[in-house]
């Protein structure tokens, strides 16, 4: 199985000194960090990573701003069979639970599993018409909407793909343990928090971890 995680400088100190040893103590290995050195936003970001995945194998998608549950390992072994949504925000659609179309999958960015094939489709799409389209202007302007960009590929492409909303929630976000927000200055004060994450007792040992910096 393999994990990608979609990186910022700024988080880069995160996912190196807890991210990653977190996911190493489950035994995870095959880890690429995807870090945006040049500055250019998520959106575009994201689209090089998707452009870039070359095999007809598929990836766990993991945001630099989260924490795994303690089953990460397990459970993202044993749903990794098309798009599986490991996230949802609280003021999400959290009712959708379970196989729904696109049009109801959770925004997941933080954790989403993707089939390399739609991976790269979506790219496809992005630089051929999204990236110049009047319509996606806002989205690409603000240099973020990744998720929203997948999104919109699937309802328009696979509108009738299944898609699973999985609960429990696979991690929980954290950005308000590491500083906030990089990207949403609207939601600079607000936690974004798993609707279904169950291992909370972990997000308050690494709160207090931090806090010993």
């Amino acid at each position: 199985m393999k994990y990608i995680i979609h990186a910022c400088l700024q988080r880069m100190w995160y996912v190196r000194n807890y991210l990653i040893p977190s996911m190493n103590e489950q035994g995870i290995d095959n880890i690429k960090i995807e870090c945006d050195l040049l500055k250019v936003g998520c959106l575009e970001s994201c689209m090089e990573i998707f452009k870039s995945l070359r095999d007809d194998g598929s990836a766990w998608h993991l945001q630099d701003d989260i924490i795994i549950c303690r089953d990460f390992k397990n459970l993202t072994e044993q749903y990794a069979d098309g798009i599986v949504c490991g996230f949802c925000y609280k003021k999400d659609y959290v009712d959708n639970v379970g196989y729904v179309n696109p049009s109801s999958m959770w925004w997941s960015f933080p954790c989403i599993h993707i089939p390399n094939k739609y991976a790269r489709e979506c790219a496809d799409w992005y630089y051929s018409s999204v990236k110049y389209n009047r319509q996606y202007s806002k989205w690409v302007t603000a240099k973020k909407f990744d998720d929203a960009v997948f999104t919109e590929f699937m309802k328009i492409f696979y509108p009738e793909e299944k898609v699973l909303n999985l609960v429990p929630n696979l991690v929980d976000h954290v950005d308000y343990l590491i500083g906030g927000t990089t990207i949403n200055q609207i939601r600079r004060e607000a936690q974004t928090r798993a609707a279904y994450f169950d291992d909370l007792d972990l997000v308050t040992n690494l709160e207090m971890e931090l806090n010993k910096r």
